[in-house]
């Protein structure tokens, strides 16, 4: 018996010392982190930075949290942040938000109210933390900006995980459900009140591929440059509009894509329509446009329905043969 409890007590004082030097070595490399920022000109701010979870958890929280990246002069300001992991397990972290935080851009201020914002980081072992695994879940929210818009919806979900078998390479899936765009936007897109407040789920389904792997160094040093855009499934409801999006391009160095996405958009007159009342088309284009479009649609068997591919090649976008504008910028910054 003697023996027995020896050996317990051995052990217990064994995980105990583990556990204070995992505590310790957790903090240390948090500040760490946290001093070089400092140093490269970030705004660093926090009241207090506590471990505790003894004896099978490391569970740090930071209080009165602000930081500013000098390069895009982005913020976010929160009154606390909470990183746990279980002590055997320590590659695998959650990370918890509170119920409101701010992000600030130098163009507008944005508060985002959740009821619950959690993600799950799995990263593989090694100095320099490669992404093996991710996933955010965020219910009932509103993003508000200064700027005047607010957008709400009743749950977020998405999940980022490494390509089987392709370097540099990540499956990314998102979905929304009760997607409100606020009453700004519906003002802006939807002048006739002829839309529903609210999407119907929106669902994303792509692969990424970068020139690098995205690990710690994202953060630290530069974000990897896209390579390629693979859309699996990519679809979104609202009202009687709909849209569907599949297809891949290649990204350039300077952020060019070139490739094509398949588009099917129902009742693609109407959201031709929006896009004139909210300036983002002007009514000679869209005149045009309606023209070949309408001959594209007649081909694919419905005046309403519209099979075309949206394209890019030269620095130019094209929805079918109409040129339609400049390629997007897909440089990340």
């Amino acid at each position: 018996m003697r023996r027995l409890i020896f050996i317990v007590v051995l052990a217990a004082a064994a995980w105990s010392g583990y556990w204070i030097y995992g505590a310790r070595a957790q903090t240390s490399a948090v500040e760490t982190w946290l001093e070089e920022r400092r140093a490269e000109g970030w705004q660093v701010e926090y009241s207090a930075l506590d471990l505790q979870g003894y004896p099978n958890r490391f569970d740090m929280t930071m209080r009165d949290v602000e930081l500013t990246d000098p390069e895009t002069g982005v913020s976010w300001i929160a009154p606390f942040f909470q990183i746990l992991a279980l002590s055997y397990q320590p590659n695998h972290l959650i990370a918890v938000w509170p119920d409101q935080q701010t992000l600030a851009t130098p163009e507008q201020k944005i508060d985002l109210v959740a009821e619950k914002m959690t993600a799950s980081l799995v990263v593989k072992p090694g100095e320099d933390l490669e992404l093996d695994r991710a996933n955010l879940v965020v219910e009932n929210a509103s993003l508000t900006s200064t700027e005047g818009w607010t957008t709400r919806f009743k749950a977020l979900t998405a999940g980022i995980r490494g390509t089987e078998g392709r370097e540099n390479t990540y499956d990314l899936a998102l979905s929304a459900d009760g997607l409100v765009p606020g009453e700004a936007w519906q003002g802006m897109i939807d002048r006739s009140g002829a839309l529903p407040d609210a999407l119907e789920a929106v669902l994303i389904d792509i692969v990424l591929g970068f020139d690098a792997p995205l690990d710690i160094r994202t953060i630290e040093e530069a974000r990897p440059a896209l390579t390629a855009i693979e859309i699996k499934q990519a679809k979104a409801g609202w009202g009687e509009l709909s849209l569907r999006a599949a297809g891949k391009v290649n990204v350039d160095a300077t952020g060019k894509p070139d490739g094509a996405i398949d588009l099917n958009a129902r009742n693609w007159r109407d959201m031709l329509a929006l896009a004139v009342d909210a300036g983002a088309v002007s009514s000679d284009v869209a005149r045009g446009a309606e023209l070949g479009l309408g001959l594209l649609s007649n081909l694919s068997g419905s005046s309403d329905s519209l099979d075309a591919p949206l394209s890019f090649k030269d620095g130019l976008s094209f929805l079918g043969p109409i040129p339609i504008g400049k390629a997007p910028d897909l440089s990340l910054r």
